[in-house]
């Protein structure tokens, strides 16, 4: 799996930054549709970690039966990858 992620420390902040005021004004800048992405992704993408923290995530995976579920964060953590095996 990969997802955009909501990175922890220090780097939180400029990625708050990013997705209030960035993506949104880069989107206006190429088109209405691309503008309304970026109003989409911060909440949507906070949203997800608030109601599926990792710990969670990871939890979800196993019961699903996938085997050795690891997860790296990529990007300072603005993205997460996820992997596994199929049981069996």
């Amino acid at each position: 799996m990969l997802e955009f992620g909501v990175p922890p420390g220090l780097v939180r902040p400029a990625w708050e930054l990013y997705v209030r005021v960035g993506l949104p004004g880069l989107g206006r800048l190429i088109s209405p549709g691309w503008h309304e992405v970026g109003d989409f992704l911060g909440p949507s993408i906070r949203g997800l970690w608030r109601r599926y923290p990792l710990p969670r995530l990871l939890e979800l995976w196993r019961d699903a039966g996938i085997d050795g579920v690891r997860y790296r964060r990529m990007s300072l953590g603005g993205g997460i990858v996820v992997w596994g095996r199929r049981r069996g």
